[in-house]
């Protein structure tokens, strides 16, 4: 059965002092637990989920572009690893897309390009700020091993952070009064949900790049209005919102006017962290026609 979590659940003061550490590089003050950057390095994780579908496509034409120079078997890990923090995929998938990327390299041209990200995005766009499971596992070996400072495979009360003791009952399965990794896992994705909860209703502030341009957009499909025409039926906050003027609002954009991730989300239809004028335009219709329905006599 699957911990259920809430904010109540980590004291006030150790969130106040996790979210201090996070925004401003303080370290806890507690000096006899041993110093953990637990909260900073799940909430890394949110972020990076956040930034990937700003990042992710420049970044595989980047590193695809370098393999046609010096091929290395590392560039192409860190090409999946680039596409699984975006795209969902299968092994069957990854072998096809594997087939167009080393079809890519003996030939290099445009039309390739695009066949490398036709087979990526074929399984589609992982929802907004979701981290993906093989990055969970890796985040939460890595975190457990930096805690367990013995190296013994057991974490002994002077070696949990306070959020995990305080939880001790919930999460050590065996009674022993300690935690091994099978059984940090799950505090580890509990803590995840938790944090990421908190980011999209706003009590945890992100900070989001700007997006970046692909070197040479031609190979990648143009997903971006260039310059907005005026659209009928928009409310006047859309253009307020639209800092760059490039007819869409970008996430970064609406969380710098103050907007909260999880209406930006509801709206961002394809979840691609940008939100058009044909996308709000459906938004606002569905709204309608749900409010329509409520109000309709049976």
């Amino acid at each position: 059965m699957r911990p259920n979590l809430s904010w109540a659940l980590i004291p006030s003061t150790l969130l106040s002092v996790l979210l201090a550490g996070a925004v401003f590089g303080q370290a806890p003050p507690d000096k006899s637990k041993p110093p953990t950057d637990e909260f900073r390095a799940i909430l890394k994780e949110i972020e990076e989920a956040y930034k990937a579908p700003l990042e992710v496509d420049k970044d595989v034409l980047d590193e695809l572009r370098k393999q046609y120079r010096d091929p290395t078997p590392e560039r192409e890990r860190k090409i999946f690893r680039e596409i699984r923090r975006l795209y969902a995929t299968t092994p069957e998938l990854e072998e096809v897309i594997l087939r167009e990327l080393r079809a890519a390299y003996q030939q290099p041209t445009a039309e390739q390009e695009q066949r490398v990200f036709a087979a990526i995005r074929r399984g589609g766009q992982l929802p907004m700020g979701t981290v993906p499971d093989s990055i969970q596992a890796d985040q939460a070996a890595k975190l457990f091993r930096k805690l367990d400072v013995n190296g013994d495979g057991q974490l002994e009360s002077s070696e949990m952070p306070e959020a995990l003791s305080s939880q001790l009952a919930t999460f050590d399965a065996n009674g022993d009064r300690s935690i091994s990794f099978e059984e940090y896992a799950p505090y580890y994705k509990a803590s995840l949900k938790l944090i990421a909860d908190g980011v999209a209703s706003g009590d945890i502030p992100l900070r989001l790049p700007k997006p970046t341009t692909a070197p040479d957009p031609t190979p990648v499909e143009k997903t971006r209005a260039a310059i907005a025409k005026p659209v009928a039926g928009l409310p006047d906050w859309f253009a307020q919102y639209d800092l760059d003027g490039d007819g869409q609002v970008g996430l970064h954009e609406w969380r710098k006017k103050g907007g909260a991730i999880k209406d930006f989300v509801a709206m961002d239809l394809n979840g691609d962290g940008f939100l058009t004028a044909k996308e709000l335009l459906s938004y606002l219709a569905d709204q309608a026609s749900k409010r329509a329905d409520t109000t309709r006599p049976r």
